[in-house]
């Protein structure tokens, strides 16, 4: 009994390339859009060009007026005073807080974890965990008894909340965009 195709025409969330790329997109949106802040205030149009200019085409944002409205909900970032663009139009301007920075800095330390524990994971392709120095899922604890990992295994998954949304470091992850 397969899942049922999608007919709507949207890419898939799961399954697809397209879908990867949509949820990667959304998971560091607020980190980039913040970074860019960071440098100087910004109005809304700037954001998708100037994230665009340098991805090199890769990292687009269609839409950004979500993600600059959240971040003023938790106060990350403030509306400035409206300004003369260089467009010549008046435009809203955003500016990052300082409770913003504190939250870019956290963000930023976070994608170089999770990064770094994906580069690991694939540069570790055909490699195997070598079982030979204990049978079974056996191992020596401290005091020179043995454990039996897959009771422990079985004892941790029975008090892990049934939900897929798990971050790596083992904290509950939320949608970010």
């Amino acid at each position: 009994m397969g899942r049922k195709p999608n007919e709507s025409g949207a890419p898939e969330r799961s399954g697809s390339v397209a879908g990867m790329e949509d949820n990667l997109k959304k998971a560091v949106a607020e980190m980039l859009v913040l970074f860019l802040l960071n440098e100087r205030d910004m109005y809304i149009g700037e954001i998708p060009e100037e994230l665009n200019r340098r991805s090199g085409g890769t990292f687009q944002i269609v839409f950004p007026y979500s993600i600059i409205y959240r971040m003023v909900k938790f106060e990350y970032i403030d509306e400035c005073k409206k300004r003369i663009a260089p467009d010549g139009r008046k435009r809203q301007y955003y500016a990052i807080t300082e409770k913003g920075r504190t939250y870019l800095k956290e963000l930023r330390g976070l994608f170089r974890q999770f990064s770094e524990g994906i580069d690991t994971i694939l540069a570790s392709e055909g490699e195997t965990y070598e079982q030979e120095e204990y049978s079974g899922a056996e191992v020596p604890e401290a005091d020179g008894q043995t454990a039996d990992l897959r009771h422990e295994t079985e004892t941790q998954a029975d008090k892990r909340p049934e939900t897929d949304d798990w971050d790596f470091s083992g904290r509950l992850s939320g949608c970010l965009v």
